[in-house]
C-alpha cells in the first residue's frame, strides 16, 4: 500500500462513546392540600330557537343543493344514509 493510497471515510461511523444514562420519568406529586373553586357553570336555557334562528344555522335548506347530493349518492351506489 501507497501513501497515495487512502480509504474512504465511512460517514456513519462515529466514536465510541459512553452509555448515557438512562431516562426515569417524572412520578405524580402528592395531592394540595387545597384545591381552588371549580368556575362557575351557567345554568342552561330552557328557550328553544326559533325558526329563523334554526334555518340560520342548518344554512338555508337549499332544495337544489340537497338533490344534488341525492343524484350524486344514487350515482355512486351509496344507500340512504338514514336507513344504515
Amino acid at each position: 500500500m501507497t501513501p497515495d493510497d487512502t480509504l474512504p471515510v465511512n460517514p456513519t461511523l462515529a466514536p465510541h462513546t459512553p452509555p448515557s444514562t438512562p431516562d426515569t420519568p417524572a412520578e405524580q406529586g402528592p395531592m394540595p392540600d387545597h384545591l381552588p373553586d371549580a368556575p362557575p357553570v351557567p345554568v342552561p336555557s330552557t328557550d328553544g330557537l326559533s325558526a329563523q334562528e334554526v334555518t340560520t344555522l342548518i344554512g338555508g335548506g337549499d332544495a337544489s343543493r340537497a338533490e344534488a347530493n341525492e343524484a350524486l349518492a344514487s350515482a355512486e351506489g351509496l344507500g340512504d344514509p338514514s336507513e344504515s
